[in-house]
């Protein structure tokens, strides 16, 4: 085999590689988050991808925004609906790009952050956002480089602190030898911009986010490991840290004791 053969079949295989990290994996809806998602008001919002699938909850009172993590949906975040509601929040969720029911294969942090503005523009200001995971990330992005509406709380789970980090942890969950994730990167910085990814990051976002927050993070999260929320609350003066213990990467969304302690900071 020649060494032009090999450099193409090994371009082929990042390519390929490059195509699975950034095709997120499918979220299983569960029975009971169905039911909540068929009693709300749904609907499919146009973005430059196709459709987006949007739900909302309630007719009055301040808006929530739900925002879920790299390959999940709307669905997990269904279980702050009732506890919203019933303190008077109207609720909106929506599947980003190439998650859940909305159109699209692949996505990213720089596609996904400008469909916050055509939800915003739908269904007009949000009185606080919860976010999950690289939801957080997502948000934080939006608010300080897109000039997204800031709302009055934040709320962030299972915080993702830095947009590089995905590389290793990808490569952990695929079992990516070394030399692939180095050609895996290479063809990022080529298509996106080292300084540009290198910049997004939480740690530096936060502190440029002058609004009270509310981090969440379990101590057993195997998915997003705690040390990124600690890393963010020790710059961002504006944030309280709650750690969990036992509840993993989403069981927190699903917890009743947290849903009142974010009843009770979103009322504060």
């Amino acid at each position: 085999m020649s060494a032009l053969t090999s450099t193409s079949e090994s371009q082929a295989v990042v390519k390929k590689v490059y195509r699975a990290l950034f095709s997120p994996g499918r979220y299983e809806v569960k029975p009971t988050e169905q039911e909540v998602l068929e009693w709300g008001n749904n609907y499919r919002l146009p973005f430059d991808g196709g459709e987006l699938a949007v739900t909302t909850w309630g007719s009055n009172g301040p808006a929530v925004l739900l925002m879920h993590g790299w390959g999940g949906a709307r669905a997990q975040m269904t279980g702050f609906v009732d506890p919203l509601l019933f303190a008077g929040y109207r609720v909106v969720a929506y599947d980003q790009p190439a998650h859940g029911d909305s159109d699209g294969k692949m996505t990213n942090l720089l596609e996904i952050a400008p469909t916050m503005d055509l939800i915003a523009q739908r269904e007009g200001h949000f009185d606080a956002i919860i976010a999950h995971s690289f939801g957080t990330l997502i948000t934080s992005y939006a608010l300080v480089n897109r000039n997204f509406p800031p709302p009055a709380r934040l709320v962030y789970f299972g915080a993702f602190n830095r947009l590089l980090d995905s590389l290793p942890r990808f490569q952990v969950l695929a079992h990516l030898p070394d030399e692939m994730i180095e050609g895996l990167r290479v063809m990022i910085y080529e298509n996106f911009g080292r300084e540009l990814l290198e910049s997004i990051t939480n740690e530096a976002l936060t502190p440029r986010i002058n609004i009270p927050a509310l981090l969440f993070h379990d101590a057993e999260d195997k998915v997003t490991p705690v040390e990124d929320s600690l890393a963010i609350a020790r710059v961002w003066k504006h944030a309280q840290f709650t750690e969990g213990e036992g509840l993993g990467h989403r069981g927190a969304l699903q917890s009743k004791s947290t849903h009142e302690q974010v009843v009770k900071f979103l009322k504060g």
